[in-house]
């Protein structure tokens, strides 16, 4: 009777190796591909921080906390030339579809620090763009999209508070010049065009 518990017990744990292997191995290789790279692609991890933090005075964006579809949209605009950055579009295209989707959940499980904005310590036209934005002008406040204090929502609208004033800047000008592709119904090329140079550096001054 025990030789027959054992035998069971051991063909138990067999049958679960494989799926306990597969259970975390989308992890295991997003972590790898963030903190080590692969042989064509280097680590993540140099540019975008240790654990998606990004780098502010780099101009490298967070990616922590973010959503994992969106990432991996932004992957595959990449991998099809279609979202143009000579670095990302090198990287993505040689990730397969795996990789990309593998170290998007990565980033997306990684634990997101949204700094606090305090529309009391900003200049008043970035508080009201925030909070209020221009309707005479058809822009709606930044954080009825973004979020009540620009962390982002769950519906995988990004984050923009606690990202490089740079990045931020440089991505309103991509949408601003037709260089960053748009969904339909997506309003940030509408956005973008509407904002005045000195609104942007603003709001990207007021977001960091």
């Amino acid at each position: 009777m025990k030789n027959r518990k054992r035998i069971f017990a051991t063909l138990l744990m067999l049958s679960a190796g494989p799926l306990a292997i597969a259970g975390t191995s989308t992890n295991t290789l997003g972590e790898k591909i963030a903190r080590k790279g692969t042989g064509d692609v280097p680590a993540c991890a140099i540019c975008h921080g240790d654990h998606g933090e990004g780098n502010i005075k780099a101009g490298y964006p967070r990616l922590a906390g973010m959503n994992a579809e969106y990432l991996d949209q932004q992957m595959t605009l990449y991998a099809q030339d279609e979202r143009k950055n000579r670095i990302m579009q090198e990287y993505a295209q040689k990730l397969s579809i795996a990789e990309r989707r593998a170290v998007s959940d990565y980033y997306a499980n990684q634990t997101a620090h949204s700094p606090h904005i305090d529309l009391k310590t900003l200049p008043p036209q970035a508080a009201k763009l925030l909070q209020v934005g221009a309707p005479n002008r058809g822009i709606p406040s930044c954080f009825s999209c973004h979020g009540d204090n620009g962390q982002g929502n769950k519906d995988g609208i990004a984050p923009i508070a606690g990202q490089s004033a740079i990045y931020f800047i440089h991505q309103m000008n991509a949408w601003r010049f037709n260089e960053r592709p748009v969904t339909e119904g997506n309003p940030m090329a509408v956005i973008a065009k509407t904002l005045t140079l000195k609104e942007i550096a603003l709001l990207a001054h007021a977001l960091q």
